[in-house]
């Protein structure tokens, strides 16, 4: 077509002096070819060209409705663009913001995965006693409580930081859609420019074949296209703002109900370290009250023996004398003051003996009933020694979780335990 113009351009020029028509409006160009305004997929000029057909002397206003079109076509295109530009400054906002939520979400994980081994840790210390003490144990129940609190809290983080780490992701991808199509809308834009402030007069009229673009999309599709992307990016960040919220609400809920745990573990832990101590300093007292006693009793004891002893010693002394005494010679053997002492004495002794025997056996038997109550204590004692000792550790254990500033966790002076296998929930509301 372009070749019949300029033929028919090269006649007229040898035929007739060439002068200019009455100039046409954009509105009798599109009345001539209704097409111009639904068609978009066919270029602007082009179309004008073919509507005008012969008449050459109405190029000039077609150019002009088409310079109007690439500059209102420009003028969207750059719209869009710096719509998108805002778009990706918010989304590298958001991103920003996410990973910094990110962050402090793992720093958290972090912290209670070390306090759950703490607390397994605890939890097989109060293990170590018996299962009648456990029974009655309640811190070791809080301690179980607090443990599997800190699991639960684990497993909501992870599953969290997993839902975070999708959004971050869908943030990123979003982002480079949103930045491949500025790119390609600031080429258009540049394209567009260079089209409109295009010389007509350039030799060059036509580009090589291997610049065209053939994949060409119809004006909704672009439109669609753009809003589409826009809208998806819009929803992702409003999704991710309200996602932060919500995690940063839920860490505030995480980290009080953990601390009221603990706090109620520790108290829990603070009295039963007292009252054991104070039991313990009752058992050394009754310990050594025994002591005494048992003493007292073994001398007791050791005295009625000397005094059965001595009975028994006198009592041989007079028994003999009086075997003596009766073997004196006929009336000589007569009874006599001597042999009245004598019998009187034996008798006296014997009676004494008699009576110390009872009272040996009843302070045998005092002496025992005190040396088992004394054993009873000594091995109450050592019971609640270990008992105290073991809730000593784990306060001291519990008590060596020390999270710093920023929620950086630091262990002080964790003792080395030499345990079986370790078993290891805030609350939303």
């Amino acid at each position: 077509m372009w070749q019949r113009r300029a033929l028919k351009e090269d006649q007229l020029r040898s035929d007739v002096r060439f002068t200019l028509p009455v100039l046409s409006t954009n509105k009798s160009l599109l009345s001539c070819n209704p097409q111009l305004g639904s068609n978009k997929e066919l270029k602007l000029g082009e179309e004008s060209i073919c509507t005008l057909g012969e008449d050459i002397s109405r190029v000039p206003s077609a150019t002009c409705s088409t310079m109007r079109h690439l500059s209102s076509r420009h003028t969207e295109v750059s719209q869009w663009q710096a719509q998108i530009s805002g778009s990706i400054g918010q989304l590298d906002r958001e991103i920003s913001a996410l990973e910094q939520m990110k962050d402090t979400a793992e720093c958290c994980l972090q912290e209670k995965q070390l306090y759950s081994q703490l607390m397994s840790d605890c939890v097989a210390i109060g293990n170590s006693l018996s299962s009648a003490v456990q029974r009655q144990d309640r811190v070791l129940i809080e301690l179980k409580k607090e443990e599997q609190l800190t699991n639960e809290i684990r497993e909501l983080l992870q599953k969290q930081i997993c839902i975070l780490l999708n959004k971050l992701s869908s943030l990123k991808q979003i982002r480079t859609q949103l930045l491949a199509d500025f790119q390609d809308k600031s080429e258009a834009i540049k394209l567009t420019t260079k089209c409109i402030t295009y010389n007509l007069n350039t030799t060059c009229s036509r580009l090589p074949a291997g610049q065209y673009k053939p994949n060409y999309v119809s004006y909704d599709k672009w439109l669609s296209h753009c809003k589409d992307l826009w809208l998806t990016a819009d929803n992702l960040m409003k999704d991710s703002s309200s996602f932060r919220g919500n995690l940063r609400f839920n860490l505030v809920n995480l980290k009080n109900a953990q601390e009221r745990q603990r706090c109620s573990t520790n108290d829990g832990l603070r009295k039963k370290v007292n009252e054991l101590s104070k039991v313990q300093h009752t058992l050394i007292w009754e310990r050594q009250r025994t002591r005494d006693e048992f003493s007292d009793l073994t001398k007791d004891l050791e005295k009625v023996v000397g005094q059965i002893r001595n009975c028994d010693s006198k009592l041989h002394q007079v028994t003999h004398r009086l075997d003596i005494l009766n073997q004196r010679p006929r009336y000589e053997l007569c009874l006599d003051q001597p042999y009245f002492n004598l019998t009187l004495e034996k008798h006296d002794l014997t009676k004494m003996a008699a009576g110390l025997r009872p009272i040996l056996k009843r302070s045998q038997q005092d002496l025992e009933l005190t040396r088992r109550r004394l054993m009873i204590l000594e091995d109450n004692l050592a019971k609640n020694a270990f008992a105290l000792e073991v809730e000593r550790k784990c306060q001291n254990l519990h008590q060596s979780f020390l999270p710093a500033l920023d929620t950086i966790v630091v262990l002080a002076n964790r003792p080395r335990l030499c345990t079986g296998n370790h078993r290891a929930h805030s609350y939303l509301q």
